[in-house]
């Protein structure tokens, strides 16, 4: 068995257990989500992703430009969430969520840097305003000169 169907056939197995979890906790609506509504989401998304992997096993690696090892690739995606987590506080949402997608999409997903940038950068801005402003969920701002009222 292709190594991308057994990770496909281990998303969707995690996911099974964590959206009956969350749908314990009550699901709520998206108006008045509740405690289970996004580990619903993200358990749909996990199966959202094993499903084309166990169907469709090595399409996605066939296709890329540059083959690379996927050991390095995980190396890197992991160094950047550990940077993610001690960097978060001193040097703020906004700079370190751009950092780590910046690595993320240059180095694990081989985009070019332009691209990688605009992407960084629109991303980490929208998620910001998304969960600031919308949300009203309060993130370090860190060493930006972004408005503290904000």
């Amino acid at each position: 068995m292709r190594v991308d169907r057994v990770l496909g056939v281990g998303g969707v197995l995690l996911a099974i257990p964590v959206a009956v979890a969350s749908w314990g906790f009550g699901v709520g609506s998206p108006k008045s989500p509740g405690a289970g509504f996004w580990p619903l989401l993200i358990a749909l998304s996990m199966a959202g992703m094993g499903i084309p992997l166990i169907l469709h096993p090595g399409d996605a690696a066939s296709s890329a430009a540059a083959p690379r090892s996927r050991w390095d690739r995980l190396a890197i995606a992991l160094g950047t969430l550990v940077f993610y987590l001690a960097a978060l506080e001193p040097l703020g949402y906004l700079l370190t969520t751009t950092i780590l997608l910046l690595a993320q999409l240059r180095w694990v997903e081989s985009r070019s840097w332009r691209g990688s940038a605009w992407i960084a950068v629109l991303a980490a801005l929208l998620s910001l305003v998304l969960f600031r402003t919308l949300l009203k969920i309060p993130l370090p701002l860190g060493i930006l000169p972004l408005p503290r009222g904000w």
